[in-house]
């Protein structure tokens, strides 16, 4: 497991969650921005203490 963190475009974290799996991560950050058209929000996973980047809305809308 790994702990994964959404942004919103205004730098706040929005929700954090423990999840097994990249892709099931993925859909978790998908379904976490509340305006799927606003761009900037990001998901960063933890290692080793530290949060690092792991996927962002620029450039998609999706």
């Amino acid at each position: 497991m790994a702990n994964y963190r959404v942004i919103d475009p205004h730098g706040t974290v929005v929700d954090t969650k423990d999840i097994s799996s990249s892709e099931d991560a993925h859909a978790w950050f998908k379904d976490s921005r509340s305006d799927n058209e606003e761009l900037g929000w990001r998901l960063e996973v933890e290692h080793d203490g530290e949060w690092a980047f792991f996927s962002d809305s620029e450039g998609t809308k999706d």
